[in-house]
């Protein structure tokens, strides 16, 4: 947890059971502590006050689950429990030989947990409790008394430390362990969605430029519109003129089509809500506005039956408008284009038979920003677009496009 986050804010819920599991633990490992030294090696304990202590300890650990259901414990909060658990360690330390107890340590569990936990003053704070502790336990504590000679009594004071060690060792490696996991995939999802916010914010800039360049163009190109129209008509007849001036029409018709599918894409930014509609649909619409603007490019089209949805988005569109006008202009003659279902998603693949990819750039001629571009709309979409050498010569782009339909893949549209 930062040590930012404000002390009522409940922690994640995740760091919370595990809490309460070390707890747990920690009363189990205490109850077979006690139980040792009453039966096995024969101790004088008060049993009564022990067994009240480790009931107390279990019933804080009950209330700790209850407020993970109810919401979960704050910062604030959590540091009560870890301060009544290291005065519950040290009143069972107390009742059962002080500071000479190898099990003494276990007061390091509460400012374990503390330490990969809570605020850095929060451990400090329980760090003083727990030192506070252990000097009290250097002065004040009942003698345990046991059956045993002098040399056993160390024998099995050193066993106690090795055990003491295992386990909390053990604990170490169960609680922090895990968290130091947890924290470092959270910081490598917040690398990934820097570089996600860092790709869209580029994507933006460009999109403002394009929206900007698309205003500018608007009365020039309306003003050129009306001029080519006057001078048709002016110079109808003329055979000299009139191939030039349907050439330019053509050209100032596919500039206009530009212009109007940026307006397209900011209207229906701004209308939101997602529609979805057949693969063929889409794919048959998408290439009969892109032929409009390529009459002399041949394409051939495969379909594979049963598609299913796909989520209507403007962005599509242009990434598949982008990789075509790639292709016609590597190989005009020789366009492919192929679209299969594969699971919950849907491949479209766009081949040509140009020079391919240079083995230098990893690109084809004439592919620079917009593949980034369209790189950059497929990964924001939940998809992704690859682009490769075609057997036999040429380039092979493949769009991978999630469906919005939840349909097994024999159950698509037809």
């Amino acid at each position: 947890m930062s040590s930012s986050a404000p002390v009522w804010e409940a922690l994640p819920a995740d760091t919370q059971r595990r809490f309460i599991a070390v707890r747990g633990a920690l009363v189990l490992v205490e109850g077979v502590g006690v139980a040792l030294l009453a039966t096995a090696l024969d101790a004088r304990l008060a049993l009564l006050s022990l067994a009240g202590i480790l009931l107390l300890h279990l019933a804080l650990n009950g209330v700790a689950w209850l407020r993970l259901r109810q919401g979960g414990l704050g910062a604030l909060e959590l540091l009560v429990h870890l301060l009544v658990d290291g005065a519950g360690i040290a009143a069972l330390v107390y009742l059962t030989g002080g500071y000479a107890n190898p099990f003494i340590s276990l007061l390091l569990v509460p400012l374990i947990l503390a330490a990969v936990t809570l605020p850095p003053a929060h451990a400090w704070g329980l760090a003083a409790w727990v030192g506070v502790l252990y000097t009290l336990l250097m002065r004040y504590y009942q003698p345990l008394a046991l059956q045993v000679s002098a040399e056993a009594a160390v024998d099995l004071h050193l066993l106690g430390m090795w055990l003491n060690f295992l386990l909390t060792a053990a604990l170490v490696a169960a609680f922090a362990g895990r968290l130091a996991a947890t924290l470092r995939r959270r910081d490598a999802q917040l690398a990934e969605a820097r570089e996600q916010r860092l790709r869209d914010e580029q994507l933006f800039a460009l999109g403002l430029q394009a929206a900007a360049a698309a205003h500018d163009l608007a009365t020039p190109m309306a003003s050129t519109r009306i001029t080519l129209d006057e001078l048709r008509r002016d110079y109808a007849g003329d055979d000299e003129l009139e191939r030039p001036l349907h050439l330019l029409s053509a050209q100032l018709a596919r500039m206009e089509s530009v212009l109007e599918r940026l307006g397209d894409v900011a209207r229906a930014r701004g209308q939101g809500g997602i529609q979805a509609e057949p693969v063929d649909v889409w794919l048959a619409r998408v290439l009969e506005h892109w032929g409009l603007m390529w009459p002399d490019v041949g394409v051939s089209l495969e379909l594979d039956s049963r598609l299913g949805l796909l989520r209507t988005d403007t962005a599509l569109d242009t990434v598949l408008s982008t990789l075509l006008n790639n292709a016609a202009q590597a190989s005009p003659d020789d366009v492919a284009v192929r679209a299969r279902r594969q699971g919950r998603q849907v491949v479209v693949q766009v081949a040509d038979r140009g020079p391919g990819l240079d083995s230098q750039s990893g690109k084809a001629p004439g592919w620079g920003v917009g593949l980034e571009l369209a790189r950059g709309a497929m990964t924001r979409l939940g998809g992704r677009l690859e682009v490769d050498e075609r057997p036999g010569g040429g380039v092979l782009a493949q769009v991978v496009i999630p469906l919005a339909d939840a349909e097994p893949s024999g159950e698509g549209h037809e």
